[in-house]
């Protein structure tokens, strides 16, 4: 197995992915064939779960994109069922400190590096007993900094061993900072920006954020990120239909929201 966004983010090459929040085989075979990085499919805010899952991931097995899942917990049964699915990497929210840390590697590792029970059903159906030696190389283990104790101990979170990346959920760190939802440019949420950017360069890790429209994903990168979501399905449905309708009643382009419905990250 290669993961070919792991390899990009430890190549330090800027990836862009797509959000995935819908249960929809055909949306998700779309996203897919674009062109992006990675998709993630989200099972801890999306509208679907894991049964949805076990369909979903075959949908795209054919396309050139690294297959992500965002679980609802840091538990090793719901990590360890995601990447049994056939997924090549998982995004762990909540993760406060370097105990946390420490939990998602573990069920993302096969032992003696870590907890993960042995049965990857997709995996071993495609490449036999290869996959169980490249596994603990190849699955990416994300953890979400998204609270103020995460914010304090990203240091050592970041030092973790096995840690491949640092992922931003932006609203509910302003949250954690006691700011107003979409404070993005408020001066402490930028400074906290900056000592997560600082602790992955420090340790070598990947960065990444999830960005609410394509404008702050391009922002992102600029700004030192590594890997960047561009929005999600609902919104990219969204803003397509808007404009094609605009255009239909001859009123141009239609605005976007100021506001993005799918906030809840």
């Amino acid at each position: 197995m290669l993961n070919h966004a792991l390899a990009r983010w430890r190549a330090r090459e800027k990836s862009v992915g797509a959000w995935l929040t819908m249960s929809d085989l055909y949306s998700a075979e779309i996203l897919a064939q674009l062109g992006f990085d990675w998709v993630c499919f989200d099972l801890q805010h999306g509208l679907m779960d894991y049964s949805h899952l076990t369909h979903l991931l075959p949908a795209i097995a054919q396309a050139r994109v690294t297959p992500l899942v965002r679980v609802a917990a840091n538990q090793p049964d719901q990590i360890g069922k995601a990447l049994d699915a056939g997924a090549q990497g998982v995004i762990v929210p909540l993760v406060n400190t370097v105990e946390d840390a420490r939990k998602a590697v573990a069920a993302c590792r096969y032992p003696p590096a870590g907890v993960r029970s042995c049965g990857p059903i997709r995996a071993a159906m495609h490449e036999g007993l290869a996959y169980l030696q490249t596994a603990n190389e190849q699955v990416a283990c994300v953890v979400m900094i998204e609270t103020e104790e995460g914010l304090r101990n990203v240091e050592t979170i970041a030092a973790t061993d096995g840690v491949d990346g640092l992922f931003v959920g932006p609203m509910d760190l302003c949250y954690g900072l006691g700011l107003a939802p979409g404070s993005f440019t408020d001066a402490r949420f930028q400074q906290a920006l900056g000592a997560i950017l600082a602790a992955c360069s420090k340790h070598d890790r990947a960065a990444g954020i999830f960005g609410y429209t394509p404008e702050m994903a391009a922002q992102s990168l600029q700004a030192g990120f590594d890997f960047v979501s561009a929005g999600t399905d609902g919104n990219f449905l969204r803003a397509g239909a808007a404009q094609a309708l605009g255009v239909a009643r001859g009123q141009g382009t239609a605005a976007a929201p100021s506001t993005p419905p799918d906030s809840g990250y």
